[in-house]
């Protein structure tokens, strides 16, 4: 599988904006990596990391228009996309949504976000997800988690007992000491302990609020990033061919407790 990530920098709270951007650096990455299969671009990418109320305004379904138009674009340019969006939310606060639209323009997957950032307001002003996704492409079971996710190792393993092969997530990891270093360690280290790829992109620039790293990561089992970049955009072609050494070498199958008891002393 080709895999190109997007560190882009996001248009506040403009989702027209943001869609054309996207046709933009998809345009780019075909023309940079022609083989490329599916995109990644970070966290809420239509929109912004809008942690207050206003994220109602931009807030769209995923049968709307800014999905539809990123539709438009997978199939005008043969490209799987993993996009972000404030999803609309009938029976309450938005959704802070992954999809994944296939190189034919289908809407294939989408993802709420499990764990909100407890370091922000998005607790107060988002509804969090109850499932994890899979979705299959390419011939590989996938997955999806989205930023802060990151910090809670039992979603991981979760998708590795449903046998995915790589897990997609898209960032936007707020300014703060040693940040960059911690995603990147995160990261890397969520794909050796499960022994699958892990890719995932943050976005570049600032907003409102904060600002970001623009870190591209293409984790291999092996806590490789093999991540090929050329300014804000990166590249790597990966093979299932790590996961069967890595697992073979070091089998974790029958290693997996479904719960764990403590012992108070």
């Amino acid at each position: 599988m080709n895999i190109a990530l997007v560190a882009s920098e996001t248009v506040w709270e403009d989702v027209d904006k943001n869609v054309e951007l996207t046709e933009q650096h998809v345009k780019k990455i075909k023309e940079l990596y022609p083989k490329t299969d599916i995109v990644l671009f970070p966290e809420i990418s239509l929109a912004g990391f809008i942690v207050d109320e206003s994220n109602e305004n931009v807030a769209q379904n995923l049968d709307g228009e800014g999905v539809r138009a990123i539709q438009s674009i997978a199939e005008k340019h043969d490209v799987a996309l993993v996009c972000g969006m404030v999803e609309a939310n009938p029976n309450g606060k938005p959704f802070n949504t992954q999809f994944v639209v296939s190189k034919d323009g289908e809407l294939v997957a989408y993802y709420h976000k499990n764990h909100l950032f407890t370091q922000s307001e998005e607790p107060n002003v988002y509804t969090s997800g109850a499932e994890l996704v899979t979705f299959e492409f390419e011939g590989w079971k996938c997955g999806i988690s989205t930023c802060f996710d990151i910090r809670f190792p039992r979603l991981f393993e979760a998708y590795k007992k449903a046998g995915v092969e790589c897990m997609f997530a898209g960032f936007n990891w707020v300014e703060g000491r040693n940040k960059q270093a911690i995603m990147e360690h995160l990261v890397l280290a969520r794909a050796h302990e499960n022994q699958y790829f892990f890719v995932a992109v943050d976005r570049t620039g600032s907003d409102p609020n904060t600002s970001y790293y623009g870190t591209s990561i293409i984790a291999t089992p092996y806590a490789e990033n093999i991540a090929k970049t050329k300014g804000i955009y990166s590249y790597a072609e990966i093979s299932k061919d790590d996961i069967g050494r890595l697992s073979n070498e070091l089998p974790l199958s029958g290693s997996f407790k479904a719960d764990y008891k403590i012992r108070y002393q």
